[in-house]
């Protein structure tokens, strides 16, 4: 019971906070100096009230020639193709980077410390770097072979899913693989490892049976910091791609429309705050049952 209290108000507090931050755009105003417009700040919110009440009224500028279209109708069609991208590039994310490090931990050390200055190498390299590279490269290769292997760029209701995909889960790779390497490291050095071998199991099997077993636990906590880098990243995508998708329209009502804003940022909290509140309430009852079995 107090679970689902402290749950309930972490999760009304933050929609109250997002409530709040919708009306942001109106809480200040420049004409010589900086000021704080507490009033109209109010009259925004109150308005924002008056929107949520009847929301098929609220309208957005969208797609070519800046038609008006209902922010339902946006949300609606944008928000499926977006979060298709993002999902999808989070499985890449983690099916690579489990690859890739169970063959780094496989590798002789003279091979592992190269593998590692790769990966630090890549660490450093920011977002528009790898997909202006990505772009370039293929335009390269039409010019050289004729042949457009992806479509690098959106043109109207156009949708293009590869690159996209593969661009946003190139640096989550990169995080993860660090985030497992560590992990696995740490695991490597502990007595269960060394009676593993001694029982006369191979590397292979421990470090995929018993190692990636401990890891996954520590790879949970660091879902919601990869889930919030790749939701600002997937801006970029959508701006580099030409991409009208959700968050982009997110972007437009921000300056345009209070309740819309408020109402597009729940569409992003509430399905990941059920998933994580889920994911985490599993995921105490296994350590809590592994507890009471030691």
């Amino acid at each position: 019971m107090r679970r689902i209290a402290n749950t309930s108000y972490h999760f009304l507090t933050v929609v109250l906070g997002l409530f709040l931050l919708s009306g942001i755009n109106s809480l200040l105003n420049y004409d010589t100096e900086l000021v704080l417009t507490l009033g109209i700040y109010a009259e925004q919110m109150k308005q924002t009230i008056i929107d949520l009440l009847n929301p098929s009224s609220l309208y957005i500028y969208w797609g070519e020639g800046d038609k008006q279209y209902p922010i339902t109708t946006v949300f609606s069609s944008t928000y499926g193709y977006s979060f298709t991208i993002i999902l999808a590039a989070f499985i890449a994310a983690v099916s690579a980077s489990v690859l890739f490090s169970y063959l780094i931990m496989l590798m002789p050390p003279r091979l592992y410390r190269f593998a590692m200055k790769i990966v630090n190498t890549l660490d450093a390299f920011p977002d528009v770097f790898i997909v202006v590279a990505f772009q370039l490269f293929i335009i390269w290769l039409f010019k050289k072979t004729g042949v457009l292997l992806f479509n690098i760029y959106a043109f109207g209701d156009e949708r293009t899913y590869f690159l996209p995909i593969l661009c946003l889960s190139i640096l989550p790779i990169v995080f993860l693989l660090k985030q497992f390497l560590f992990q696995l490291k740490e695991e490597e050095s502990k007595p269960y490892v060394e009676f593993s071998y001694a029982k006369g199991f191979k590397k292979t099997y421990t470090l995929w049976v018993h190692l990636f077993r401990n890891v996954w636990v520590h790879f949970f906590f660091h879902l919601k910091p990869i889930f919030l880098f790749m939701l600002s990243n997937l801006l970029v995508i959508e701006v580099l791609f030409n991409i009208n998708g959700f968050m982009t329209a997110l972007l437009r009502t921000a300056t345009t429309s209070s309740a819309a804003f408020f109402i597009g940022m729940l569409l992003v909290f509430v399905p990941f705050f059920i998933v994580f509140t889920i994911g985490s309430h599993l995921l105490g009852k296994w350590l809590n049952g592994g507890e009471q079995h030691v």
